[in-house]
């Protein structure tokens, strides 16, 4: 049996180490941690539009193109700004950026095939559920490993992947044979490129130096919950289901609902990265946190004791069963697992940070408790420095992977200890990331795991290749038309 972090704790302070345990309040953040990632005032303002933090205001994305990376918070502070960037109200009714045209939702998959389908005002987000040829709903509420999650309300967890615009044009430009497509774009001259050859076909990149980003969203029903102002809300189009027994869910139509985001991973492109710079957020109430470490102002190791309330969004009982999948995503049908029914299952964050508790998650950091002080002082100071009753306080930044010098990841998460594991193509930052509304049932636990990054699953061929990083780029090529002209690609855009 795995030992847990509380004996772990137990046999540090018997030899002598500087440790104490506390207690902090159901999902809040310890704010006496050391400052190892912070940030200034005077930084924080230029990321808004108008150069002052205003309540609720449009930031402006990261510069990717001239991102610089000396050290670890200089990618904890991009993905809070792309998150922050892409939260944003975008000028257009009550849409946020990524309901934007700049924005393309991604479809399901169907032989092969996804479409890409703009996003345009007054036009509903489609929450993984479309209709395919022969006229069948097709949809994809399942995670990478095909469970399906509910909420503690029994309701279902929905998602919804969508590319910038930079992602389209680079996607057109390698199906027009204008761009090799050998590795996502990273430099001021590729992106030039896609920016040039966007606008001869009618289309003006808004923000091309955000370079290519991919992102996936999960959603909750949110007419269920009782505080729907603490959440980023959008109307879209859900797939129903027909109960045809406690163990049988077929698909049988749509409908429109209010959803409320829960999650999001963020993808993207930058100097140096072809592997891209891998991030997640989640909502603060999602689900609990098992124990965790962290250094505090005065140098200390600190225990934050699992949270024990059962006040969460995913989990009713946090001392009882977790992370236990109770159905699969199958065709157009949710299935029961053998013993059990079609039911909310209790979520657990067992890496709240991205950290394992008995190993460092990259060269950088002297202690996994040193990792988390990282990502917890980045989003203390985020939230602080937002105004009044922004929805955004609301998120947590998890943390993001990538891999040194930007190489071809292999697979496998950093370890100090395994000189095999130490090598420039494993994961590092927060290298046993996972989102507890994507990765649920993938967290692997509260210790290290070879293979617990986002880069065991996006790493084929141990290449830089779009196709080899992501799980929707050579789908989307199959999906565009034939490059006979550029005024096929301009139809195609127009239809959608």
């Amino acid at each position: 049996m795995k030992k847990s972090i509380f004996s772990k704790m137990f046999s540090v302070t018997i030899i002598g180490a500087l440790m104490v345990s506390c207690v902090v309040e159901n999902g809040k953040l310890p704010q006496n941690v050391k400052p190892l990632c912070d940030l200034s005032d005077k930084d924080f303002a230029t990321w808004f539009k108008t150069g002052e933090v205003t309540e609720n205001g449009e930031v402006t994305p990261a510069n990717s193109v001239d991102f610089k990376h000396e050290n670890n918070c200089d990618f904890y502070k991009w993905s809070e700004r792309m998150f922050l960037w892409m939260t944003s109200k975008s000028n257009i009714g009550d849409d946020v950026v990524f309901e934007s045209p700049e924005f393309y939702t991604v479809s399901p998959k169907t032989d092969g095939h996804r479409d890409l389908i703009q996003n345009k005002p007054g036009q509903l987000l489609r929450a993984m559920a479309n209709v395919d040829k022969t006229g069948k709903i097709v949809s994809e509420e399942g995670q990478a490993t095909d469970d399906v999650l509910m909420d503690a309300n029994g309701n279902l967890v929905y998602y919804i992947s969508m590319v910038n615009d930079v992602y389209a044009e680079f996607l057109n430009a390698v199906n027009q044979k204008k761009m090799s497509g050998n590795k996502f774009p990273t430099t001021k001259a590729e992106k030039d490129s896609i920016f040039t050859f966007a606008q001869q076909n009618g289309v003006v990149l808004k923000n091309p130096n955000a370079l290519a980003i991919e992102i996936k969203t999960s959603w909750v029903d949110a007419t269920s919950l009782k505080n729907v102002n603490e959440f980023v809300t959008i109307d879209a189009t859900v797939p129903v289901y027909k109960k045809k027994s406690n163990k049988l869910w077929v698909i049988n139509g749509e409908r429109k609902i209010k959803l409320a985001l829960v999650g999001m991973h963020i993808v993207g492109s930058t100097s140096g990265h072809p592997e891209m710079i891998w991030a997640t957020f989640e909502h603060q109430r999602n689900a609990p946190n098992q124990a965790y470490q962290f250094v505090n102002k005065d140098g200390i190791t600190e225990t934050v004791l699992a949270d024990g309330e059962k006040d969460w969004l995913l989990n009713n009982e946090p001392r009882g069963i977790n992370n236990q999948s109770h159905m699969t995503f199958s065709g157009d049908s949710i299935v029961a697992k053998e013993l059990c029914e079609i039911s909310p299952s209790n979520t657990l964050r067992t890496k709240p940070w991205g950290s394992a508790v008995d190993v460092t998650p990259n060269a950088e950091d002297a202690s996994p408790a040193a990792a988390n002080s990282e990502i917890i002082a980045i989003n203390n100071a985020v939230i602080s420095k937002l105004k009044g009753k922004d929805v955004r306080k609301n998120y947590i930044f998890i943390g993001a992977t990538w891999t040194a010098n930007g190489a071809g990841p292999n697979g496998y998460s950093y370890n100090s200890t395994v000189d095999s594991l130490k090598v420039a193509g494993v994961a590092i930052g927060t290298s046993q990331l996972a989102n507890s509304t994507m990765e649920t049932y993938a967290q692997n636990g509260d210790q290290y795991n070879t293979y617990g990054t986002c880069f065991s699953c996006h790493s084929n061929n141990k290449g830089l290749k779009p196709g080899d990083l992501s799980h929707v780029f050579n789908a989307l090529l199959r999906g565009l038309p034939a490059p006979n002209s550029a005024m096929a690609i301009v139809e195609d855009r127009n239809k959608n």
